[in-house]
């Protein structure tokens, strides 16, 4: 596992992500509240594909709870610290 002071997405979050990525990391720690449906997650007023997800989960950004039994998705430490210099 690399240390956060020296992961290249954390430091410049706008050359490492493609602009999905960057959509749905800036949506997710925007909106409280996600909704999967089918191969779909729905967060805010944005449709997000599961590829989506599961390419910011292997990248160790985001990862998905289950709150009796609804699936969400939360930040991780370094998914916060890349979505808040996507929002600089």
């Amino acid at each position: 596992m690399i240390s956060l002071s020296d992961n290249a997405i954390i430091l410049n979050p706008r050359r490492e992500l493609t602009r999905p990525q960057q959509t749905a990391l800036k949506a997710i720690a925007f909106f409280r509240r996600q909704k999967k449906t089918g191969s779909r997650w729905i967060i805010g007023d944005a449709r997000i594909p599961e590829t989506t997800i599961s390419d910011l989960q292997r990248l160790d950004l985001v990862g998905e709870d289950r709150v009796h039994g609804v699936s969400t998705l939360r930040l991780t430490t370094a998914g916060s610290l890349a979505a808040e210099r996507l929002r600089q």
